[in-house]
């Protein structure tokens, strides 16, 4: 156990530049706190421990690598200076990253200090591992635990994902670069797959998403948008997550459709704020590959779904568990 006074001596080790997010919604998740700052669109991830310091873990844009990670307390007593840099080792782990740690003293109320770096490697440690620890060597070391930032992080970028979502739809050139590519996947999709083709004469409903991403190294998300077609006649937009389980071994973009076979299993997407697929509803994926003539009075399931790239239908690529929220 790290005394009290111990901590304090090695707080301007570690920190984060990111102001405090104002006007912004709070999600917890594994302990840790999710803001969005409404300006920028930009989220972080934090959380306060038993003895008051506040810890955070953010990121330089939108949309980037998680960079920084960060220590705060209100604590008048602790000596930092901002702006002040210090070279300090991190060690998450085992793994030993040499850093450099900057004093940040806020307005409101918070002094801290920041670390920020360009290593890839350590985004993934800070997903992965357990204990984070500032100057190991040292005779005041301070440890922070990274219990829940793999889950944490995924809904850090799935926050900064609905951000950029909503300002996609609510730009007219945008949302018709949406409508557009997904009008192309599903014309592709049906004219290359005649068991897609069958079943979409049968459906309901078809929500398409023509481009799904991994986000990035260590965290695992995956995030697209979507548009709901009803006949021909789009009557919403949609954005799907997932933590890494969509796509293959290798593959950084795919996209997938969803049928809904029945009026009841359209209703039924469509009165939930957030729907998990495989959850809210059961699914059939029809994966490359299968030779079998679909024959669709056998499809129990409440939607189908096939995921493909630019080379056609995917095999073996889940969706079962992608969330699936409305864009507002």
């Amino acid at each position: 156990m790290i005394e009290f006074s111990m901590r304090k001596a090695a707080l301007a080790a570690f920190c984060a530049t990111f102001a405090s997010a104002s006007n912004a919604q709070g999600n917890t998740v594994e302990g840790w706190t999710i803001l969005r700052h409404n300006e920028s669109g930009a989220c972080v991830m934090e959380k306060v421990n038993e003895d008051g310091y506040l810890f955070r873990i953010g990121k330089t844009e939108a949309g980037g690598r998680f960079e920084y990670v960060a220590v705060y307390t209100k604590d008048k007593d602790v000596k930092l200076y901002g702006n002040v840099a210090k070279k300090v080792e991190i060690d998450m782990d085992g793994l030993r990253f040499p850093a450099k740690a900057t004093g940040d003293l806020r307005d409101d109320g918070y002094r801290g200090a920041y670390v920020k770096t360009d290593d890839p490697a350590f985004s993934e440690a800070l997903a992965r591992k357990y204990v984070l620890t500032v100057d190991p060597d040292s005779k005041t070391p301070f440890a922070i635990s990274l219990d829940g930032t793999f889950k944490a992080m995924a809904a850090t970028s799935d926050c900064e994902a609905e951000s950029m979502a909503a300002s996609t739809v609510s730009d007219d050139s945008k949302r018709g670069e949406l409508e557009a590519a997904a009008q192309a996947s599903w014309a592709s999709l049906l004219g290359q797959n005649e068991r897609a083709k069958e079943m979409s004469e049968s459906a309901t409903a078809a929500l398409v998403f023509p481009k799904v991403t991994k986000a990035g190294l260590g965290i695992g998300a995956e995030t697209g948008n979507g548009v709901l077609y009803e006949g021909d006649v789009s009557t919403g937009y949609y954005r799907t997550s997932s933590v890494a389980v969509g796509a293959l071994a290798g593959v950084q973009t795919y996209g997938y459709a969803i049928m809904f076979m029945s009026d009841d299993a359209l209703a039924k997407f469509k009165s939930k704020k957030g729907y998990e697929l495989g959850v809210d509803g059961s699914i059939a994926v029809i994966e490359a590959g299968a030779t079998a003539k679909v024959d669709t009075t056998n499809i129990k399931a409440d939607t189908v779904a096939f995921v493909f790239d630019e080379k056609g239908l995917m095999a073996s690529a889940a969706v079962e568990g992608s969330r699936i929220k409305p864009i507002n």
